[in-house]
């Protein structure tokens, strides 16, 4: 189901789903009558109730001697987002100097699967400027609302990304992120005799992405000043040269 999807992206999980979504088609409940509906354990709804209690999407109130539960109005879920989104906003220069600072950091980064490979799309929104070797094809086909989204927020951070693309890619899905990217987004088109390849190579400030989109899906972040510049120049001629 489409909305219990979403409501995990936000950050609930699967029994603060169920609760928080009986809540909101049933309006006041008990305990029990919470136990029931969703088929959880008593005990376990009522850590469950305290931790929805705790990020504003539900209220407790008392019925005579019992307490009885009711969803706040959805917008508390936003409200929450943003909240955490400014604190958010305020920690990360403190992070990113931390994260710099480490000299015992890693230097490769290493993602299996799908959902931890998209952290690495997410890594470029930080960047001024992004390069990138691939077969849209193959990530659209993978998952094409991920990487809609991804373009929009390309657009609203003013983020510059250049794209090298396979020859069945540039002609099918090339000019119309180019459209959708309005100035931000331009691409150049490998010959016809290179195959459609299942990989994606991305290079933004620092760092180089190495990504395969093939089952076993799996990504590598090697962050190197001196290796970055040198694909980025590999990445320029290229561009020069198509």
């Amino acid at each position: 189901m489409e909305i219990q999807r979403l409501l995990k992206e936000v950050g609930l999980h699967d029994s603060e789903v169920r609760v928080y979504l009986y809540l909101l088609e049933n309006g006041l409940s008990t305990p029990p009558q919470i136990a029931k509906g969703t088929g959880m354990a008593r005990t376990n709804g009522y850590a469950v109730l305290q931790e929805l209690r705790q990020k504003g999407l539900i209220e407790e109130q008392m019925k005579g001697k019992r307490k009885i539960y009711i969803a706040t109005d959805p917008i508390a879920l936003e409200q929450s987002l943003e909240r955490k989104r400014q604190a958010i906003h305020q920690l990360l220069p403190d992070l990113r100097a931390l994260y710099s600072a480490e000299k015992n950091r890693p230097k490769i980064q290493f993602f299996e699967g799908w959902d931890q490979v998209k952290r690495i799309f997410d890594m470029t929104l930080s960047a001024k400027e992004v390069f990138g070797i691939a077969s849209t094809n193959k990530l659209f086909a993978l998952d094409s609302s991920f990487f809609v989204n991804y373009r929009i927020q390309i657009k609203q951070k003013n983020i510059v990304f250049r794209d090298i693309l396979t020859h069945a890619s540039g002609a099918a899905a090339g000019p119309q992120a180019e459209n959708e990217a309005k100035g931000f987004y331009s691409f150049r088109t490998l010959p016809s005799d290179y195959d459609d390849l299942p990989t994606d190579i991305l290079i933004w400030n620092d760092q180089i992405a190495l990504i395969s989109t093939a089952t076993p899906i799996f990504g590598t972040v090697l962050t190197n000043k001196a290796l970055a510049q040198t694909f980025r120049m590999m990445f320029d001629v290229m561009w020069r040269r198509l």
